[in-house]
């Protein structure tokens, strides 16, 4: 089982720039209290909702969102500083051949965290 920890997001237009006098130390230690600035957009929400419910396959997220390519509406999340992890599974497909698929899931300090921020209106 491999795990992927997500990278630090992005400045841009989706996250407030920090002020040229903050130091790193500081920037660091801010990073987990960034917030969403933007509304998400209605993939967004049906894919942080379907995760707060627990692990979540790349096909389920795909049906769930409406998308044909949820890694990305993942991507566009952890851009706005939301951490979401990944594990590799490994499965035999229908023709019986070995292959790997991806599994999401939230931490719990990220889920406190989604909640407090009240992201889905809730």
């Amino acid at each position: 089982m491999e795990i992927i920890k997500t990278a630090p997001a992005q400045s841009g237009p989706d996250t407030q720039d920090k002020p040229s006098h903050i130091n790193n130390n500081t920037q660091a230690a801010e990073h987990s209290t960034r917030k969403v600035w933007r509304a998400l957009s209605p993939r967004q929400v049906r894919a942080l909702e379907t995760l707060l419910t627990g692990p979540c396959s790349r096909e389920k997220l795909d049906r769930v969102t409406g998308a044909s390519n949820g890694p990305n509406v993942i991507m566009q999340l952890r851009r706005r500083g939301i951490t979401i992890q990944c594990r590799m599974e490994e499965h035999i497909d229908r023709d019986g051949i070995a292959g790997r698929h991806g599994v999401y899931w939230l931490p719990d300090s990220e889920r406190q965290r989604i909640g407090s921020l009240k992201l889905l209106g809730g």
